[in-house]
């Protein structure tokens, strides 16, 4: 049974690696440039930012730069809508790795409604960094200055619902069905619903003072007796069938009481 269990919940999470199991979010502040006409002031401002996120020591080309997550962004009118708008979201599959290259650029969309970063060209600016991240919920600030651009921004790292630990590895979800019955702790430790113990939490806790050795349950609370063995408890064991005045110290002995004798004890020593 410990067995199966533990294939099931490697299959389990081998199928919940499919879903993201972190996020990594970036939320954009503010954008100043002076190198075009696009964001100097408050308002005309036609904009949109794409981040990447690179696994790698150093970005080697710009094509590669965002070989492990892209995010792109609609197009901002003005200062208040960069401001206001959503985090720009970067899911990943495997577990965290910490030191990331980020790089955030920011493009010129005053020509079209559909952000685009075909033509090299309508790129404004590109800000990168590179920075050691440890999940959490808490929110890093930063300012980027790169030759006439101006970039406030803020990012964090979390783990996606049922994640846990500090690479975003560790799969727990609450579950009680026949596979297990437990919840998740703060740090992903599976927590036995009562009545419950195990690793996986499938197995039931029998009746108080049933024989672990004699005795098993296949519910909590039960007390089911193995062969040869009775008794509420599972403690009694089963004398040799026709024992008439025997005892037993395991299944099926017919151990005679004094004054009595015979396979089944039923032969009396004083006739």
């Amino acid at each position: 049974m410990a067995q199966f269990l533990s294939t099931y919940f490697l299959v389990l999470i081998s199928a919940q690696l499919v879903k993201s199991s972190g996020v990594f979010e970036l939320k954009v502040h503010s954008f100043t440039t002076s190198s075009s006409s696009v964001c100097k002031q408050s308002s005309d401002c036609h904009v949109s930012f794409r981040v990447c996120l690179n696994y790698t020591e150093d970005v080697i080309s710009y094509r590669l730069a965002c070989s492990n997550g892209t995010g792109l962004t609609g197009t901002f009118t003005d200062q208040s809508s960069i401001s206001t708008s959503a985090p720009i979201t970067l899911p990943f599959n495997l577990k965290w790795l910490g030191t990331i290259s980020v790089i955030i650029e920011a493009w010129n969309t005053e020509s079209s409604n559909d952000p685009s970063t075909d033509n090299l060209k309508s790129m404004i600016s590109r800000f990168t960094t590179k920075r050691n991240l440890t999940i959490g919920e808490k929110w890093s600030q930063d300012v980027h200055l790169v030759e006439q651009s101006k970039l406030r921004f803020s990012y964090r790292v979390v783990c996606e619902e049922f994640y846990y630990g500090d690479d975003c590895s560790y799969f727990c979800r609450p579950r009680d069905d026949p596979f297990g019955h437990f919840n998740c702790d703060a740090s992903g430790n599976r927590i036995c619903l009562p009545e419950w113990k195990g690793e996986y939490c499938a197995e039931p806790i029998c009746s108080s003072g049933c024989s672990e050795e004699h005795g098993y349950c296949e519910a909590p609370g039960q007390c089911k007796c193995l062969y040869g063995w009775q008794g509420p408890l599972c403690n009694e064991c089963i004398p040799y069938p026709g024992c008439v005045h025997g005892t037993c110290n395991h299944p099926w002995q017919c151990n005679c009481k004094e004054g009595w004798g015979g396979l089944l004890c039923d032969k009396d020593k004083n006739v």
